[in-house]
């Protein structure tokens, strides 16, 4: 299992079998109220308001008709995620700091928590920027799985903040930061021929648009909510020449290029982000999925794949190798830190959000 409660606000999903499985016949609120879920991840995308000098309470949950349980998540502006939970006369209470943004923003918040390893993680990731910051603490507290299901049907014992975009609930824990990639089934071209990306292996070679044939090093295979910023993005055919429509992630870069590209930045290749396209025919968000599987290629360098006639950019890490906390957070996190490589620079010129605009509106037309 994974992924067992998900809710955008307006449409609530929750199964202790895992989202998509065969619902079972239990009656979660009568016949499992002492069950619980004794590792797993509760995940809040909501905005970071910079301005806002009250402690912003992203998620307040409290439940007291059995025995009392209470939960809230609250960010301030200051830079800090508090997370405070209490059950009967136990309380769990962790804080982390991180680089305060000055603008508001987009993030997405993690709570983690296994039980029988007596840790807890909290993490912060800024959607727009890819940045995130994480923290370990000792002997959290277990969620209920009764307060899990309240938590993700909006029931009244909860009350999440008027800026969230979605909440989800894990019974593992789950991976953060890095980007997420390209979608099952993304064909991926290799000196032998195109192949589905959940196909390859590591050491197999793919074609790269610099570099010749380079050997897979890793592929992190991540499946998320297909909700806020995790919605993936379709690239449709015959658009870019493919001969078939290819799915990606919002943060996933692809390369574009023409007269345009180079009149503003100076650089006929450029990497755009896939969402920059939405609004445009050639690119639409995907509405309909619950739950999507991400994969992503790790190579010595960072470079770019062919799919179908589109390339795109392999998984960037730059030197996360040195910083053993946020790698141990990571999809990266069984590789040998030895065999990680370190990616000193991106394969082509990175827009910047303002030059990312401006390109897309041209595209556009």
């Amino acid at each position: 299992m994974s992924w067992i409660g998900l809710t955008d606000l307006k449409r609530a999903h929750f199964n202790p079998a895992g989202i998509g499985a065969p619902k079972d016949k239990v009656n979660v609120a009568a016949e499992l109220p002492n069950a619980i879920l004794p590792e797993g991840t509760l995940v809040v995308e909501t905005r970071f308001l910079a301005f806002d000098e009250t402690p912003q309470e992203i998620l307040r949950f409290a439940r007291h008709r059995e025995w009392k349980r209470e939960l809230s998540l609250t960010l301030h502006a200051s830079g800090r995620f508090e997370v405070e939970a209490h059950q009967g006369r136990s309380v769990f209470r962790a804080a982390m700091t991180f680089p305060a943004p000055v603008t508001d923003t987009a993030v997405r918040v993690y709570y983690s928590w296994n039980g029988p390893g007596r840790w807890a993680r909290l993490a912060v990731k800024f959607i727009a920027t890819g940045e995130f910051h994480v923290a370990y603490f000792d002997d959290p507290l277990a969620m209920p799985l009764l307060d899990a299901m309240t938590i993700m049907r909006n029931g009244n014992k909860s009350r999440p903040s008027s800026e969230t975009v979605f909440m989800a609930v894990s019974d593992r824990v789950e991976p953060i930061g890095l980007a997420a990639g390209v979608c099952e089934g993304t064909p991926v071209e290799t000196p032998s021929g195109s192949v589905p990306i959940e196909r390859l292996r590591l050491g197999d070679h793919v074609v790269t648009a610099t570099s010749g044939p380079q050997p897979v090093r890793w592929i992190t295979r991540r499946t998320v909510p297909a909700l806020g910023a995790f919605r993936p993005i379709r690239l449709r055919a015959p658009f870019f020449g493919l001969s078939g429509d290819v799915v990606m992630a919002q943060d996933h870069r692809i390369r574009v290029g023409g007269a345009e590209a180079e009149y503003m930045v100076g650089d006929d290749d450029v990497l755009l982000e896939t969402r920059r396209l939405v609004g445009s025919n050639a690119a639409w968000p995907e509405e309909k999925l619950k739950l999507v599987t991400y994969y992503h290629v790790l190579l010595d360098q960072h470079e770019c794949l062919l799919h179908d006639t589109v390339w795109s950019e392999s998984l960037y890490i730059g030197q996360i190798a040195m910083d053993r906390t946020r790698l141990s957070a990571t999809a990266l996190a069984e590789m040998p830190v030895t065999a990680l490589p370190t990616h000193r620079a991106f394969a082509r010129y990175r827009l910047s959000d303002h030059e990312a605009r401006s390109l897309a509106m041209v595209l556009h037309r």
